[in-house]
């Protein structure tokens, strides 16, 4: 009799017990479900930087393959800003967080970023740069980070490579009419001034110029040690061949904005000039150009280049692991709170037509 009135008892609570095994199962499950996060990347995809932006997306796409096998569900939306038109990436930041409902936006550069990132901070998405960093970045809220090199370093670090390793006194500065060019060649100038070096030059010149004839005499009759060519592309490759023509025999320091396309376009005029320039560091670069020759069947143009893409996807995917109440302050976890990486660019010299690292320690 004993046993036939506690059977009920026993089955009550076999089933409580099944149940709340389910109930923990089904937390844990959900627990480990993790929340889509929508990623928007604007970049360059065409005009005369578009394959600086094709190289920055593959290295998008690898990392997002990457993280896809980890169970990390990550998808990019992806918008042309037309190499870099301000009015093409108003519109694309528009779309991707009006009708993407993006979480994160990545850009190339900071130049892109200018037009967008009050609508990116308003939105309260956090917006990546991807290539470089300067004071930009710190001054202009909460929601917008850098993985990329500092501009005003890279000028340090030339002016003080110049003056330490080349023994140069006297500069001459060439600069553009461009925020860029403004920010560098002002670090370059507060640092040679500081170490006890000469400015015999400054001249300001339009990014539509392609006649420097003139800034070129008033160099060669300044008689400076050395010039510092504050240009960005296309027209930057003019300047190098009108110099070479001219008889400009100093060496040519200069930043990253001395990419390929200019380095080819100048040909060997662009031979032996100096610059700050981004890199990746050797181990990463070999893993990321064997999974980019896997992919895509060829070698990139510049693994420095996918190595942004791929990074910029990177950073996402470990704010997520945070858990933090929200992305924006799991990236103020990563990048700290200036949101940036401030990494340093090497120095290089052009040698048959390719950078070529210069030892400088």
């Amino acid at each position: 009799m004993k046993r036939i009135k506690h059977k009920p008892l026993a089955v009550l609570i076999v089933i409580s017990l099944i149940v709340a095994s389910l109930m923990v199962f089904s937390f844990g499950c959900m627990k480990k479900e993790e929340k889509e996060i929508k990623i928007g990347a604007i970049l360059p995809l065409t005009g005369d930087f578009a394959i600086l932006g094709e190289e920055i997306k593959k290295g998008i796409e690898l990392a997002i393959e990457e993280t896809k096998s980890t169970g990390l569900p990550l998808i990019v939306f992806y918008e042309d800003d037309q190499s870099l038109s301000p009015v093409a990436g108003v519109n694309a930041a528009n779309k991707l967080i009006t009708v993407n409902k993006i979480d994160v936006g990545l850009t190339m550069i900071v130049e892109e970023s200018r037009p967008i990132s009050s609508f990116f901070g308003k939105s309260k998405v956090p917006l990546i740069v991807l290539w470089d960093s300067n004071k930009f970045i710190k001054e202009d809220g909460e929601y917008i980070f850098s993985n990329g090199f500092s501009t005003e370093k890279a000028g340090e670090k030339m002016a003080e490579f110049a003056f330490s390793k080349l023994g140069l006194r006297k500069f001459a500065i060439i600069k553009h009419v461009d925020p860029w060019a403004e920010i560098i060649s002002e670090s370059v100038e507060t640092k040679i001034r500081n170490s006890g070096g000469t400015i015999v030059l400054k001249e300001t010149l339009q990014p539509t110029d392609t006649d420097y004839r003139t800034a070129i005499s008033k160099i060669k009759k300044a008689g400076p040690d050395s010039v510092y060519v504050a240009l960005v592309p296309p027209n930057s490759s003019l300047f190098l061949i009108q110099a070479k023509e001219l008889g400009v025999r100093v060496p040519l320091l200069t930043g990253d904005a001395l990419i390929q396309q200019v380095i080819d376009a100048a040909g060997k005029s662009a031979e032996g000039a100096y610059l700050t320039n981004i890199y990746t560091e050797s181990n990463n670069a070999t893993l990321l150009t064997e999974k980019y020759k896997n992919k895509y069947k060829k070698a990139p143009f510049d693994i420095a280049l996918v190595s942004f893409g791929y990074d910029g996807i990177m950073k996402v995917a470990e704010a997520m692991k945070l858990h933090k109440r929200t992305l924006q302050e799991a990236l103020i976890s990563i990048f700290g709170e200036n949101r940036s990486a401030d990494r340093i660019e090497k120095i290089y010299r052009i040698i048959n037509g390719k950078p070529v690292e210069v030892e400088v320690e």
